[in-house]
């Protein structure tokens, strides 16, 4: 049983991590506008750190949540634009890996964070995936609503994570968030060791 299940991991491991071209496309039956939704995903060094920055905002204060909240998709947006006119540099894809790493970390310790600190960390991050996801438009994808749905999905996944983080106050709970913002830093710390 133990080897099965070892050989399983391994097996999700290597497809996870092996590398394969991506690149946005226009998908059947969804718009450019869901595509840019989906699009950050679909991808691990997109959506972990993003789920992270989500987990630390519920953790922080009531400013320094919001001022993550309005960072964050304003932050995409631009780095989105910018991807439009200045290529994306190969550090971007280790900068977005370094950050999941580190936010798992800041969300295991699960320290307030001085609200310059925080928003200057989110508006980071946003500017690193939104380009990062930027470069991926193609003549046939608009960006004029692909940008505004990777907006809209960075602004729902902080949201939903501040949600989760300030509702579910039990103490077992607050130390599961804590356990998930490890793993994250683990998978971060483990990807970054692969590559």
């Amino acid at each position: 049983m133990a080897k099965k299940l070892s050989i399983g991991a391994a097996a999700v491991i290597l497809t996870v991590l092996s590398p394969a071209l991506a690149a946005a496309h226009p998908m059947a039956g969804v718009g450019d506008f869901y595509a840019g939704v989906l699009h950050p995903l679909t991808a691990i060094e997109s959506v972990l750190p993003m789920v992270a920055l989500s987990l630390l905002a519920g953790q922080q204060g009531r400013d320094t949540a919001i001022a993550i909240l309005v960072t964050f998709p304003l932050t995409l947006m631009l780095g989105a634009a910018a991807a439009l006119v200045v290529p994306l540099p190969h550090a971007v894809g280790w900068v977005n890996i370094a950050f999941m790493a580190a936010l798992g970390l800041l969300v295991a310790a699960a320290r307030p964070m001085p609200l310059p600190l925080s928003a200057g960390l989110s508006a980071f991050l946003g500017v690193t995936i939104g380009w990062a996801n930027g470069v991926e438009i193609t003549a046939q994808i608009s960006p004029f609503r692909f940008i505004p749905g990777l907006a809209l999905a960075g602004l729902l996944l902080v949201t939903y994570g501040i949600g989760c983080v300030r509702r579910l106050q039990a103490p077992w709970m607050r130390v599961g968030f804590r356990v998930l913002g490890s793993w994250i830093a683990a998978v971060g710390i483990l990807v970054l060791g692969l590559k």
